[in-house]
């Protein structure tokens, strides 16, 4: 039954704008919060994820039940303080403090709700615990995506609670919000939308009006992929323009639009999140849409290369400072040579700074061997049986990696300090133990036959658009606010100037399921 045969109340309807994960916990918090509200969601793709679908190294929690069975020591404050670190003095705390304090919920909520499985935990960069969650391999060795397992589960509830005979919620896809509609004070009351041609993409249908008791938007980002940038991101990041991208062609900040046409502010625009690690495929090194390596390719113990062979940064660090450093360390005489790597490979070099991402075979294992295949057979990533093998793949000489890994390896025994400020790490870079007499000298590695036993896969990284951190004013109720600071009666401002990998997914459950439950209080 949908709300047009059931007895249409524009009191009792929520409207959600955006099919992503935000959208979606939005959704479903509205129906189990309110069994008065009638939801629809609407969302101009023809089915539901978004850019969250594409996810890949995790959700954050702290004091989850995960953290619990695997004894690690984490903490509210330190997660708080690795938050607004991280935004360089422009995270408005009080949000932070909301998404820190609601994460375990958050990640319990998916694992007790949903029944997914997210029992690995990884370290990312800038954090100071085990804190991302992310699901394992199935016994078959297939991989198990986080977004996409954690978009396609909420999906698939949402399409049995649109099949309900209550008629409570339904699903209006393929279709783009044009409009908001507001009232004689102002306050939102409901949308125009337009059903799109699935295969030309433009509007088709009449406008149609839907007033509602209450809007929620969760349209995302402005970061979209392709050659025709949002041009939204042209006005406030120009200088990003032309860079690769992670988004699908729907981030194009549609939301942005209708939120400031009805007074809404906007906050911290500039403030484009570059990823480190994007991969390149040799095939198509220019591509303009890029498969983002996932940080917990990092976080498990992956290293960074320039073409030298030489790491130049702590692989661990925050993405802006991971990216900063490609940038600086990985040109002129230190880039790669990508043509040299593969015959394959078109004349016309990648027009972005490149590094090589090498995991050894301790720390693919610690990943998930199911997913490094994956990777493999995308062409995005290669194996090599031993370190002279990896040598010889990178066009890089044999004995510099020798004397790389073991300074590495000596750092890690604790016999010296990285030259980078790396204090932990996730996995050793050889199979075989090493000799503390080489680990304290670690020239002596040239003489010896280490990584002959370790097999080790590698890809080619480039920094790549990925999130934007700006957006609609918001409070900690998930209200959107005015220039004044005042609500309008229907999210920017949370992650400061960089973002934490795993925050992104954590911001949607909260705050989707908190714009939700305020939202639902406003319908009797």
């Amino acid at each position: 039954m949908s709300l047009s045969q059931k007895k249409y109340m524009p009191e009792q309807v929520l409207v959600v704008v955006g099919g992503g994960l935000a959208g979606m916990s939005a959704a479903i918090e509205a129906y189990n919060s309110n069994p008065s509200a009638q939801i629809v969601l609407v969302d101009k793709e023809q089915r539901l994820g978004g850019n969250s679908a594409k996810a890949s190294s995790g959700i954050n929690g702290v004091g989850t039940e995960t953290q619990k069975k695997l004894q690690v020591a984490d903490s509210i404050p330190m997660f708080f303080d690795d938050v607004v670190k991280s935004g360089k003095g422009f995270t408005s705390p009080t949000l932070a403090q909301k998404l820190v304090d609601d994460s375990k919920d958050a990640v319990t909520w998916l694992q007790t709700a949903f029944n997914l499985d997210l029992d690995v935990l990884a370290q990312l960069g800038g954090h100071s615990a085990k804190r991302t969650h992310r699901r394992p391999d199935l016994p078959d060795g297939r991989p198990q995506p986080v977004g996409y397992g954690i978009t396609s589960t909420l999906g698939n509830h949402l399409s049995k609670l649109s099949s309900m005979e209550d008629g409570r919620l339904k699903l209006i896809l393929n279709s783009r919000v044009t409009s908001l509609i507001k009232d004689e004070s102002d306050g939102v009351v409901g949308v125009i939308y337009s059903t799109l041609d699935p295969n030309a993409g433009s509007e088709q249908s009449p406008e149609t009006h839907l007033l509602s008791k209450a809007v929620i938007l969760t349209t995302g980002g402005f970061a979209g992929e392709g050659p025709n940038f949002p041009p939204i991101l042209s006005k406030y990041a120009p200088s990003l323009v032309g860079l690769p991208s992670t988004n699908g062609h729907f981030a194009t900040g549609d939301g942005l639009k209708l939120a400031v046409d009805v007074g809404a502010q906007l906050v911290d625009m500039d403030k484009v999140q570059v990823h480190p690690t994007g991969f390149l495929r040799l095939s198509d090194p220019n591509s303009p849409t890029k498969f983002l390596a996932a940080e917990a390719l990092r976080g498990e113990g992956g290293i960074l290369l320039n073409g030298l062979g030489h790491r130049f940064v702590n692989e661990l660090g925050t993405r802006d400072a991971v990216t900063d450093s490609i940038s600086a360390n990985c040109a002129n005489e230190s880039s790669l040579n990508l043509s040299v790597l593969s015959p394959n490979t078109p004349p016309e070099s990648s027009k972005s700074p490149n590094a090589f991402l090498v995991l050894s075979e301790p720390a693919a294992t610690k990943f998930g061997l199911g997913a490094l295949g994956f990777y493999v057979k995308m062409g995005l990533m290669f194996k090599s049986d031993s370190l002279s093998q990896l040598a010889s793949s990178l066009h890089v000489d044999v004995d510099t990696l020798k004397l790389v890994f073991t300074e590495y390896e000596s750092a890690r025994a604790g016999l010296s300090h990285d030259k980078f400020g790396k204090t932990q790490f996730p996995s050793p870079l050889f199979n075989d133990q090493v000799d503390t007499s080489v680990l304290k000298s670690p020239n002596k590695a040239k003489d010896s036959p280490l990584g002959e036993n370790t097999a080790y896969y590698w890809g080619i990284i480039t920094p790549v658009l990925h999130y934007t951190m700006g957006g609609v004013r918001f409070n900690n109720q998930a209200q959107v606010l005015r220039q004044d600071g005042t609500a309008i009666p229907v999210t920017g401002g949370l992650h400061g100037a960089n973002r934490l990998g795993g925050n992104s997914l954590l911001e949607c459950v909260v705050y989707g399921r908190e714009a939700a439950r305020q939202a639902s209080k406003l319908i009797i």
